[in-house]
């Protein structure tokens, strides 16, 4: 909860002659096969309206304010992601801000009736940094001076309220400097200055201590000790050989001891308490997978970890004196407590639900009582009472006998010859989550089997599995996703004519490359803002990833290396639009920064004119993602109809609207 490292990654049928039975209360809802008149194709038709399934309301982590009186959350019900809050013992919510673009964070002062939040334009990613309360009195741009094409984003506040934290680029466009903002006065003071491939990582609580990160590759990194005020170089703790990943999570109180997760003892992440400044580790917390997260409350009375289990959180809260743990209470369904922050007096505890059937929704729990409390309800009235699909997760042989981690969806007896769905992550350097997707959740629903793999170049599943995609893009985790698709076909009874791969950013190159590629492997691809060029995209990157530099070249390859350069033409899918023969959307918004429009222009350029069925939508004002809840139905309310037109063949659909 405490660590603020850049992380540079990235998203998101049956024919018959009968009619099934209609859904009871409890069943997950069946699409009606439609023979179509004269023999003529028809695609079915979901029980209920994708517009619902995108109705599912997408919330942000509590955070809570000075005297334990108000909970806020980011909630999209006004249209788009907000802040909205409401009494932390309950009552009506209400929305405090009312941004144009993406919210970057926000947290309330712990000890005044003051809410600092970050914003953006349209997606564009140049936030600024804005200051309000919890009646959303006019926000106050705290960032006005920051010319165009710089950013601001929120660290955290001291503890006293008198100041926070954050970093910008106001000095340089490609760092990412360290000021203090003094509420009183208004005036920001430069703490540290960016520079090279170091970039802050965690602070301790009383703002003296930082720590920097030095991030080599996905695998790979250093942290150095820097103190407050001292001018001297920032002090290596974290010598090693070979390739160690470490990342700080908190400070003891003391600010002598650090804790950070680090692979060094093995495959997975796991949790060590570092003292400082000698650097030297002791195990606290090791598990047969990641530990992703840990952290103190604000006065250090209870300590939280966390475990990726197979993309499933599972947490920890135990007393931070007598390491004692406590008994949290049990999450609905078969979700899991996602930790998010502590209330500044250190009572109630907020969470996230998180699971693949479990609609994710914030709660707080009072610590003290032992009680959860859901702060809003997730889905809209028309699916409460529909079972939602769980995942079953499964280990696909590849083409090198290697596993490759996969969740599946399915409806409870999917019919022979029904469709399915290869969804792909982004990132590359994510990890595909057991989180409730409408996306997902919708197309199961219209008899679709949905496939959600984890390639190789993936994280959660130990590092070795991580580095296996470096400079080899649609090389092995190609090859993993065909044989995703070949086991899918051979063991849910999918249709091997009726299979399509959809993803974004990352996910959305991989769409690419599966088109250009495996050209025929696929009956129809779905891209939303994919990668087609490597070289210009890295060229392209936002400034102020600076920092990021040796990450990015071990990863996707250095523009200025003349052997990569040629590996970046070879797996850019825009060299190869000649090979494309099955039928793509595109997806795009106008204001992405990291995968610019023209990567998604050329593509659709090159491929017009062929006889290639190809159909673009540009979403005005959104960026690397959907801000907007309309843009979300306007992305997947033409997937869908692309996939009734081109995998059913029903004519009676058009695509574009």
């Amino acid at each position: 909860m405490r660590r603020f490292v850049w992380v540079l990654v990235s998203l998101v049928a049956a024919c018959g002659a009968h009619a099934p039975p209609a859904p009871t209360a409890g069943t997950p809802p069946v699409a009606a096969p439609d023979a179509g008149l004269a023999g003529t194709p028809r695609a079915p038709k979901a029980p209920v309206a994708l517009e619902e399934y995108f109705n599912t309301r997408r919330f942000g982590p509590p955070k809570f304010s000075a005297g334990d009186r108000w909970v806020a959350y980011s909630s999209d019900e006004g249209g788009r992601p907000d802040v909205w809050v409401q009494p932390v013992g309950g009552g009506p919510a209400r929305q405090i801000t009312h941004v144009q673009g993406f919210l970057h964070g926000y947290d309330f002062s712990p000890t005044r009736d003051q809410l600092v939040f970050g914003a953006d334009v349209g997606g564009d990613e140049f936030a600024h940094l804005f200051l309000t309360d919890s009646a959303g009195t006019t926000p106050q741009d705290i960032t006005a001076n920051l010319p165009s094409g710089r950013r601001a984003d929120f660290v955290e506040w001291a503890l006293d309220g008198k100041t926070f934290l954050y970093l910008s680029t106001l000095r340089d466009a490609r760092f990412m400097d360290l000021y203090e903002y003094e509420v009183r006065s208004g005036k920001s003071k430069l703490l540290w200055k960016a520079s090279g491939l170091l970039s802050l990582a965690a602070v301790s609580r009383d703002h003296r201590r930082f720590v920097l990160e030095d991030r080599l590759s996905d695998v790979d990194s250093n942290l150095y000790l820097l103190e407050r005020g001292s001018h001297g170089k920032p002090r290596l703790l974290t010598q090693h050989k070979g390739t160690v990943l470490y990342a700080p999570t908190d400070f003891s109180k003391d600010g002598k001891t650090l804790f950070v997760t680090s692979d060094a003892g093995g495959e997975y992440l796991a949790l060590y308490a570092m003292t400082l400044p000698a650097g030297r580790m002791k195990p606290v917390r090791s598990e047969s997978w990641d530990v992703d997260g840990a952290g103190f409350s604000p006065h250090h009375r209870w300590f939280f970890s966390r475990m990726n289990e197979d993309g499933l959180p599972r947490a920890t809260v135990s007393d931070a004196r007598t390491h004692k743990p406590l008994t949290l209470p049990p999450a609905p369904g078969a979700g899991a407590w996602d930790p998010q922050s502590f209330s500044w007096s250190d009572r109630y505890l907020g969470v996230l639900l998180r699971g693949d059937a479990t609609p994710g929704a914030p709660y707080v729990i009072d610590l003290k009582t032992g009680q959860a409390r859901a702060l809003a309800e997730p889905l809209p009235p028309s699916l409460r009472d529909h079972r939602m699909a769980a995942a079953r997760s499964v280990r696909v042989p590849s083409f090198d006998g290697k596993q490759v981690p996969t969740f599946v969806y399915s409806p409870d007896a999917p019919a022979p010859g029904s469709p399915g769905i290869l969804l792909i992550h982004g990132g590359p350097t994510s990890q595909s989550l057991r989180r409730f997707s409408p996306f997902v959740q919708y197309f199961v629903s219209k008899g679709y089997v949905v496939e959600v793999p984890n390639v190789r170049g993936s994280t959660g599943y130990g590092k070795s599995w991580t580095v296996l995609d470096n400079k080899d893009f649609a090389g092995g985790p190609l090859k993993d996703v065909v044989a995703c698709k070949q086991w899918l076909v051979q063991n849910t009874g999918v249709s091997a004519d009726k299979v399509a791969i959809a993803g974004g950013s990352y996910g959305g190159y991989m769409v690419l490359a599966a088109a250009t590629f495996t050209p025929t492997e696929f009956a129809a691809q779905v891209d939303y803002f994919g990668v087609s060029e490597l070289k210009s995209l890295v060229e392209q990157f936002p400034a102020y990833w600076e920092s990021g530099k040796a990450f990015i070249y071990t990863k996707f390859g250095n523009p200025n290396d003349p052997k990569d350069v040629q590996y970046m033409h070879d797996r850019s899918p825009l060299y190869f639009v000649d090979r494309i023969q099955r039928p793509l959307l595109v997806v795009q918004g106008d204001k992405d920064v990291r995968v610019k429009k023209d990567q998604s222009d050329r593509i659709v350029e090159a491929l017009q004119g062929r006889n290639v069925p190809v159909h673009y939508v540009i979403l005005k004002n959104e960026g690397h993602g959907f801000s907007r809840n309309e843009s979300q139905i306007t992305a997947f309310g033409t997937t869908d109809r692309f996939l009734d037109r081109y995998l059913f063949g029903d004519t009676s659909v058009t695509v574009d609207r």
